[in-house]
């Protein structure tokens, strides 16, 4: 007897066999909030009207995110029977020498492709796996990104999708689900990397009922963009994880919490959800089973703190996003005061990775106390930015150097990493690992993944003050020494960045971290001097410079920039 999952592979299969056998080209555009802040949406429209006014016969399609953020637009070429091959940098005015010379001529046109995906030779074109920016990546939890149609759940179920729930619901009891995701070790990937699988075992251990799965996609701080993209990019994905947590821990209703202001990301979640639940994956009876589970989606209007995870329960009971005393765990009374487990959009994408394939695979995959994949946002002065899937404990240094190095003509000076709660990493720390007992010895936080990376153009004066002035933004204001110590941050840094530092402005850097640590309820408040104090210990010497000199180094601070002499015309 065919299983509901088989007969869903089955279909999958036909909708793959009919794409392999199109007899016109096809002409795949990604299609993400990375690319349509750069045109994406107007190079679409464009190729469809070129192919319309020239008569040419093309299927058109879209996709995620490759991760290669840095030559969006993108667009994939499959001729008939030929290679799909990546096209960089086509603007709407690129579209109709694409077209020209790709579609009319039959030329790949070597010198504009970015890579094919294929598994022969291509003249001229470098396989994906040989591109400078995806050679030295190892992408799991990316593997689908800009390959598969986000929106299309054959497409996915093609790639692999659902796999790891059949196996889970078919093969493995939730006790037995728990024991893979506890021997993995995998820790949280939203920034607090507090362990999956206890969080897990708690919340199974709850008795009261029923029981809620939250997915954590707010993805509200500087530098941060990979939730999205993965939502945009491969949502049934995350939706897999969503149900293999549900299933494991007894809970048959699920949120996930995206941004406001993400909206592809909500409009392809939003889809993707409709499907699965009309193929019977996702509500009553799942597959066929006796597990049922309903998936929300829940949207915030755009505030760091409610990224917080008592703060995104607030929310969607309807109340403000502020955080809430910790003096119960959220796995016995979390959101409508009933257990919850809640885990990040990434966390929940390696989920199926880890039932699929096994905890001592994932184990062997980073450090020992940090394994698996993790994705990093690297943005800054960068050549390539973009999305990099790396080992945990890769260093700094190779990740810059997958992004591309520094710009010509610059040198390293530091990296943020973590958002907006990190201190920053100097030039002497350039080599170390990317995990979380390393990082935690320079002081320094692994965070969601952002790393910003700043040259020797940028003054750290300046940059800590942005950051502080970030937080006093975004504070809820629930917390007396967040609100008014985030005020005070910013007031040093401002002072200091014009000139009217005070060496004992340090002194007070180091007792504003310690208190506000001390007597703030979330994550933003206790980490908000973090990135201050953490700048003027790495770049003491910088800080005096604006302090004692009046002289800003970097030649950025406009009140401390002397004004050059010109000689006599």
């Amino acid at each position: 007897m065919t299983t509901a999952y088989e007969s869903l592979v089955a279909r999958a299969s036909a909708h793959r066999e009919a794409l392999d056998a199109l007899e016109v080209p096809r002409l795949i555009v990604g299609i993400s909030g990375c690319s349509l802040a750069v045109g994406a949406g107007e190079t679409l429209a464009e190729l469809k009207a070129e192919l319309d006014r020239r008569g040419i016969q093309a299927q058109v399609e879209t996709t995620g995110c490759k991760g290669m953020c840095y030559c969006e637009p993108q667009v994939d070429v499959v001729l008939p029977g030929g290679p799909r091959v990546t096209y960089g940098n086509v603007g709407a005015g690129q579209v109709a020498e694409l077209v020209e010379s790709v579609l009319v001529r039959g030329d790949l046109r070597s010198d504009w492709a970015e890579c094919h995906w294929s598994d022969g030779e291509v003249p001229g074109i470098k396989p994906a796996s040989e591109h400078p920016f995806f050679k030295d990546q190892t992408r799991h939890i990316t593997a689908n990104w800009g390959l598969i149609d986000p929106e299309s759940l054959e497409s996915s179920i093609a790639a692999g999708a659902y796999r790891a729930l059949d196996k889970a619901l078919s093969t493995m009891t939730p006790e037995q689900v728990i024991e893979e995701v506890k021997a993995s070790n995998i820790s949280g990937r939203g920034g607090a990397a507090f362990p999956a699988g206890r969080k897990w075992e708690a919340a199974r251990a709850s008795r009261d009922r029923p029981k809620y799965v939250i997915c954590n996609g707010e993805e509200g701080e500087p530098a941060i963009y990979k939730d999205r993209r993965m939502l945009e990019s491969d949502p049934h994905r995350v939706i897999e994880g969503i149900l293999i947590n549900g299933y494991a821990i007894g809970a048959e209703h699920a949120y996930v919490y995206v941004g406001g202001e993400h909206y592809v990301a909500i409009e392809r979640l939003t889809k993707a959800l409709a499907d699965a639940s009309a193929a019977g994956v996702v509500g009553k009876r799942v597959l066929g089973t006796d597990f049922s589970m309903d998936i929300q989606i829940r949207t915030g209007a755009g505030s760091y703190a409610v990224g917080e995870s008592s703060a995104i329960m607030s929310s969607i009971e309807g109340r403000r996003g502020q955080p809430r005393p910790k003096l119960v765990r959220s796995a016995e009374r979390g959101v409508w005061a009933k257990p919850t487990c809640m885990n990040n959009v990434e966390t929940h994408a390696n989920i199926p990775l880890i039932i699929e394939r096994g905890a001592a695979w994932y184990l062997g995959i980073g450090t020992a106390k940090s394994p698996g994949t993790k994705i990093f946002a690297l943005s800054g002065n960068v050549t390539h930015p973009g999305l990099i899937e790396a080992p945990m404990g890769t260093t700094l240094r190779q990740l810059i150097e997958m992004a591309g190095g520094m710009r010509p003509g610059r040198t390293f000076k530091a990296a943020q990493p973590g958002g907006v709660s990190s201190a920053p990493i100097g030039t002497s720390d350039l080599d170390v690992q990317m995990a979380l007992e390393t990082l935690g010895q320079i002081d320094a936080l692994l965070g969601s993944g952002g790393i910003v990376v700043f040259d020797d153009s940028v003054c750290m004066v300046d940059m800590t003050r942005y950051l502080v002035n970030f937080s006093e933004l975004e504070s809820c204001s629930r917390c007396t020494a967040c609100r008014v110590g985030s005020m005070r941050l910013t007031d040093i840094l401002s002072r200091i960045s014009t000139g009217e530092g005070r060496m004992e402005d340090f002194d007070t850097l180091d007792w504003l971290k310690g208190l506000m640590e001390r007597t703030t309820l979330c994550g933003l408040g206790q980490a908000a001097a973090t990135p201050a104090f953490g700048a003027a210990r790495v770049f003491r010497a910088e800080f005096e410079a604006h302090i004692k000199e009046k002289r800003c180094p970097a030649g950025v601070c406009e009140a401390l920039v002397r004004p050059v002499a010109h000689a006599a015309l």
